[in-house]
C-alpha cells in the first residue's frame, strides 16, 4: 500500500483531499491525450489511477472500521484483528446464513432421504407378512369350522341324550350303531368328561406386533384385527368354550364323586355295562340331567359366538386381501412409491 502513496507522490497516511489533490495534478499531467498517447504517459496514467482507486477504497474502508477498544462486548466476539468493521460483518453474517441454510436443506434432505430409503428396505418385508397374515387369517376360518363341526357332533349327541333321558328302556343312556354282527354301542355321558378349548393360531399376528407392520396397515383393518385377536368377543369365546364348560364337567364329575359313589358303589363310567346296570338310579338324578341341559346351552351360545366370530375373521380377510392388491399394483421408484391407480406419491 506504500508503494501507492509514493505513486502519487504522498506520504503514508495522506488524508483524502490530498489523495484527491494529487490525483486531480498528475492526471492533468499524465494525460495520455495530451501527450500524444505515448507509451509513458499511458502507463503512468493507468499506475496513477489504479493507485487512486485503492487508496480511495481503503480510506472508505477504513472510516468502516472501528477499534477494538471502543467497541461493546457483544461485537468484540464477532472482531478479527484489531478493527471491527460494519461491512465486513455484514457480509461475514451473509456468508453465515447461506452456508447455515445450505447445510440445513442438506442434513434435511438427507434424513428425508434415509427415511424413505428405511421405508423402503422395510416395504417388502411388511407385505410379506401381511401375506402370512392373510394365510394365518384362513387358518382361523379353517379352526373356528373344525371346532364347529366337533361342537355338533358333541351337541347332536348329548342332544339325543337330554330328550330320551326319561325313556322306559334299559338302553336308553347307549346309542346303537351298525346291524348285526357289526352292531355296537356308545354311551354319550362316558364322553362327557371331553371339553374342548378355543385356541385359534396367533404366532404371525404376535410377530407382526412387535416388527411395525402395523404402521403398514390401513386403520380400519388394523382395529379388525385386534378385535379378532385380542378383542371382547374373542375372550367370551374362549371363557364359554373352556372355562364354563369345564366347570359344568367339574359338576358332573363331582356328583358321580359325592353322590353316585356312595350310592352305587363303583362308577366305571368309561363301560357302556354302568350305564345298562344303574339305568333307572341315572334317570331319577334330575341334577345330571339338569347339568346336561346347562351344557347344551353353553354349546348353543359357543356356536353362536363362533359364527359372528367367523364373519368377522372373513371381513377381515376380503379387507386384508384388497390392500395386498393395492399395494401389488403399486411401482417403487428409488425410494418412493407410486400409486398407479392415482398418480400419487407416498
Amino acid at each position: 500500500m506504500k508503494a501507492k502513496y509514493k505513486t502519487l507522490g504522498l506520504k503514508k497516511g495522506a488524508s483524502q483531499e490530498e489523495i484527491q489533490e494529487a490525483y486531480q495534478r498528475l492526471s492533468k499531467e499524465l494525460d495520455p491525450v495530451a501527450n500524444n498517447n505515448e507509451t509513458f504517459f499511458v502507463e503512468k496514467f493507468a499506475k496513477v489511477k489504479a493507485a487512486y482507486s485503492a487508496l480511495l477504497t481503503k480510506k472508505d474502508h477504513d472510516e468502516d472500521e472501528i477499534p477494538v477498544k471502543e467497541l461493546n462486548w457483544f461485537l468484540k466476539l464477532f472482531t478479527i484483528g484489531d478493527k471491527f468493521s460494519f461491512r465486513d460483518f455484514f457480509d461475514r453474517a451473509k456468508k453465515m446464513t447461506v452456508e447455515f441454510i445450505a447445510i440445513f436443506f442438506g442434513v434435511f434432505l438427507s434424513l428425508a432421504v434415509d427415511q424413505k430409503r428405511e421405508d423402503s428396505n422395510h416395504r417388502a418385508d411388511n407385505i410379506n407378512n401381511m401375506k402370512k397374515l392373510k394365510v394365518e387369517l384362513q387358518d382361523i376360518l379353517l379352526y373356528i369350522d373344525e371346532h364347529v363341526g366337533n361342537l355338533s357332533i358333541y351337541h347332536e349327541f348329548f342332544m339325543n341324550q337330554y330328550y330320551s333321558w326319561e325313556e322306559d328302556s334299559d338302553s336308553v343312556f347307549l346309542i346303537m350303531y351298525g346291524e348285526g354282527e357289526e352292531a355296537f354301542a356308545i354311551a354319550p355321558l362316558s364322553l362327557y368328561e371331553e371339553v374342548m378349548p378355543f385356541d385359534p393360531p396367533e404366532v404371525t399376528y404376535n410377530s407382526v406386533q412387535l416388527d411395525g407392520t402395523f404402521r403398514f396397515l390401513d386403520d380400519t383393518l388394523e382395529h379388525e384385527l385386534t378385535k379378532i385377536y385380542s378383542g371382547s368377543d374373542l375372550f367370551f369365546i374362549k371363557e364359554n368354550a373352556y372355562k364354563i364348560d369345564q366347570s359344568i364337567v367339574d359338576d358332573f364329575v363331582a356328583r358321580i364323586s359325592n353322590k353316585w359313589v356312595l350310592d352305587i358303589g363303583s362308577t366305571e363310567t368309561q363301560y357302556n355295562e354302568f350305564w345298562f346296570d344303574n339305568t333307572e338310579y341315572i334317570q331319577k338324578d334330575y341334577y345330571m340331567k339338569n347339568n346336561l341341559r346347562r351344557r347344551l346351552k353353553n354349546f348353543d351360545n359357543v356356536t353362536g359366538q363362533l359364527a359372528e366370530h367367523r364373519a368377522r375373521v372373513e371381513g377381515a380377510q376380503h379387507l386384508l386381501d384388497s390392500i395386498l392388491t393395492a399395494k401389488e399394483k403399486e411401482i417403487e421408484i428409488i425410494y418412493w412409491v407410486v400409486d398407479l391407480d392415482f398418480l400419487k406419491l407416498e
